[in-house]
Order: C-alpha cells, then sequence, then structure tokens
C-alpha cells in the first residue's frame, strides 16, 4: 500500500478531527498574516504620506507606545528649523479623537503658510482664509464617512466648525482626516505653544549620508527627541513597532496552539490505529515508515491550515474594507512575504507536533498492538 494513499484515507476517516485542527491552525495563522499586512499598510499610507508632502525629515519623540507621539513645544521647530542643510519646515500636531458619531478620527494641524499645505488638492470649496479662521478641511474619504458637505456644520474639540472645503491626497491616511491650522488647534486644546512632530524639507543638494548627519545632530540637540529620514520614518513608528509586536506575540501563540492541537490530534490518531500500525509492521511496514507516514499526515494538516489562514486573512480584509471607517483610513497590504512566511511557520508547527506522535507509533510492537484489540 502506498504511503501517500494511506496518509490521505487516515485524514479522510476522520473528517471532524481533522476539519477542526484545520480550523484552530487557520485562524492562527490569519491573524498572523493580517497583522503583517496591516503593518505593511501603514508603513506604505505613511511613506505615502512623507512623499506626497515633499518631506525628508520627521521629528517627534521617542515612542512611548502611544499611536500618536507625545507633545512638546513648538520653540524647538524653530530651533531645528535654523539648522545648516534645513530650506523648509512645519509644525504638525495630530489627535485620535471622536468626532459625533465616529468613535475615532485623524484630526490634525499644520503650521501655517508652512509647505505642507501645497500638495493638497482641493476638490470642493476653498481652503481656509488664514491660519485663525475657525473652519475645517475633509478629506474626500472622511467628508463621506461623517457625511458632511461644504457648509455643514461639525461639533470638534468642543466647539463647533465650518467645512470650507474637501480636498483630495495620494495618502489614504489623510485623505480620511479632518485638517485645521495650528494655531486653531492649539486655542481649542490643551496644547497650546505644542506639536507633536516637525517636518523637514532639505536644501538642494543634501544627500542622504548628509541627511542621517542631520538627523544625528538633531537628537544630539535634543534629546527625548527622534530624527529619522522620511524612508526609515514609517518603520520607527510607534504604531508600526505595536503591530510588528503584536504580530510576534500572535505568532508564539498560535505555535503554542498549533502545536498542542496537532500533537493532540495525532496521538489519538496513532491510539486509534493502535492495531492497523501493528498489521503494518507485521506486513513488513519498517519503523522509519511509520514515521514517515504520522509526520506527513502532521506536515500535511500544517501546510493545509497555513493555506486556509492565508485564505480567511484576505476574506478579513475584504470583510473590514465593507466598514467606511476603516476602509478610508486602513490598508492591509497582504504581501508575498506575509504569504511565504504563515505557509512556511504552519509547516513547520506541523512537522514538530509531528515528531512525538512518530516516535511513538515507530516504537509499537506488532504483538503489543494485537493484544491491544
Amino acid at each position: 500500500m502506498r504511503l501517500w494513499t494511506m496518509v490521505s484515507r487516515n485524514l479522510r476517516v476522520r473528517r471532524m478531527r481533522t476539519a477542526l485542527t484545520l480550523l484552530g491552525i487557520a485562524v492562527g495563522m490569519m491573524a498572523i498574516v493580517t497583522l503583517m499586512g496591516l503593518a505593511r499598510g501603514f508603513e506604505s499610507n505613511w511613506d505615502q504620506t512623507l512623499n506626497a508632502r515633499g518631506t525628508d525629515v520627521v521629528v517627534n519623540r521617542i515612542s512611548t507606545g502611544s499611536p500618536i507621539p507625545a507633545p512638546f513645544s513648538e520653540k524647538v521647530a524653530r530651533e531645528i528649523s535654523a539648522l545648516p542643510g534645513i530650506e523648509d519646515s512645519g509644525g504638525v500636531l495630530g489627535i485620535l479623537m471622536p468626532v459625533e458619531s465616529l468613535p475615532m478620527i485623524l484630526v490634525t494641524s499644520w503650521e501655517w503658510e508652512s509647505y505642507i499645505w501645497n500638495h493638497l488638492e482641493i476638490v470642493e470649496g476653498r481652503m481656509q482664509k488664514d491660519g485663525h479662521e475657525k473652519a475645517v478641511l475633509l478629506g474626500k474619504s472622511a467628508s463621506q464617512i461623517l457625511q458632511k458637505q461644504v457648509g455643514d456644520s461639525l461639533q470638534l474639540l468642543g466647539s463647533e466648525f465650518s467645512v470650507c472645503g474637501i480636498y483630495e491626497s495620494t495618502s489614504m491616511i489623510e485623505s480620511g482626516a479632518i485638517v485645521i491650522p495650528l494655531g486653531v488647534m492649539q486655542s481649542h486644546s490643551d496644547n497650546a505653544g505644542k506639536i507633536n512632530f516637525v517636518n523637514l524639507r532639505f536644501s538642494p543638494g543634501v544627500d542622504k549620508t548628509r541627511g542621517r548627519e542631520i538627523c544625528d545632530q538633531i537628537e544630539q540637540l535634543h534629546s527625548g527627541l527622534s530624527a529619522s529620514l522620511a524612508s526609515e520614518a514609517a518603520q520607527r513608528s510607534s504604531t508600526a513597532q505595536g503591530v510588528k509586536g503584536m504580530t510576534l506575540a500572535v505568532t508564539l501563540l498560535s505555535m503554542v496552539v498549533g502545536l498542542a492541537s496537532v500533537m493532540n490530534t495525532m496521538l489519538m490518531s496513532v491510539f486509534e490505529r493502535t492495531v492497523e500500525i501493528g498489521v503494518l509492521r507485521a506486513i513488513g511496514w519498517k519503523a522509519a515508515r511509520i514515521r514517515r507516514m504520522i509526520l506527513l499526515e502532521a506536515t500535511l494538516l500544517g501546510i493545509s491550515g497555513g493555506v486556509l489562514g492565508v485564505l480567511f486573512g484576505f476574506l478579513v480584509r475584504q470583510l473590514l474594507y465593507l466598514f467606511p471607517a476603516i476602509s478610508g483610513t486602513i490598508r492591509v497590504e497582504i504581501g508575498l512575504e506575509a504569504i511565504v512566511f504563515t505557509l512556511l511557520f504552519s509547516t513547520v508547527v506541523g512537522a514538530l507536533s509531528g515528531l512525538y506522535p512518530a516516535i511513538r507509533a515507530s516504537r509499537m510492537k506488532p504483538t503489543v498492538a494485537f493484544r491491544h484489540q
């Protein structure tokens, strides 16, 4: 009897147990691939945001675990903008907060007349007249989520603001945000004279090497601040680090659950097939072949669970996109590396979990197996 025939038959015979084991593995793998896609999507969105603005360096407080860094004095921004090699700068104050019916949305404010405003494309209405006008710009996605048009009022920061315009941005983060001048944000919150980001643009001729030197100089002059090139800012952000930390935790948990689940399934299978294994030994199957059969079954469970988990990951992504509040602000990019890692991980988990049951089955004596009957 062929080995693969035995393996496929054994998995088909115990369909319910096989299905439950596959489901357990698949859920863990789904979580891994989805979180990896979320981290990659955030980094991609953040890169898009900085590229759209034409920003070369981002300065903020060293991460303390919060998605939005803690604020600091805007005087620091003026000192940084005076450094050699800096052509332009813009202070940014962003807050994640509930607005009307939405539980959470990004409200961001930019230093008036800074270069950051230049990349916005107004599709309806107009920009604020000056840095003190009590009016907001809505990203196209934000206007759809909030169901607001030009001329409508918006309850924000404990006050009523008018919607003066709607803009488009190549950045998904900005498209789902509310934008107001920095001075207005500071005067209507507890952050007077404070910002939590500084966006910098280099002078012409400043290369990457010189750019890193400027970042190091900023960090030396202002302890507690982190200065990152735009190409590296997303990877160093607290949000990306937090998602990667969760991915690692879920990966370890999935390994434990997967090992226990598949090992339990294979041990029960070996116990129920004691007589069958004894017959196979009696007709000439060597111990090594018995081990290969059990390992193949366990490995096949791992691979199948991984494939199912990746498919679940794509399904969960599409389900998330059905919610406007999510589809307009979050992107889950499931790349090839996430798929390959998940499949390799599930394969290894399946193989490792089959080791002990395989060894136990291969050491079974035919006489003992027959007495078991």
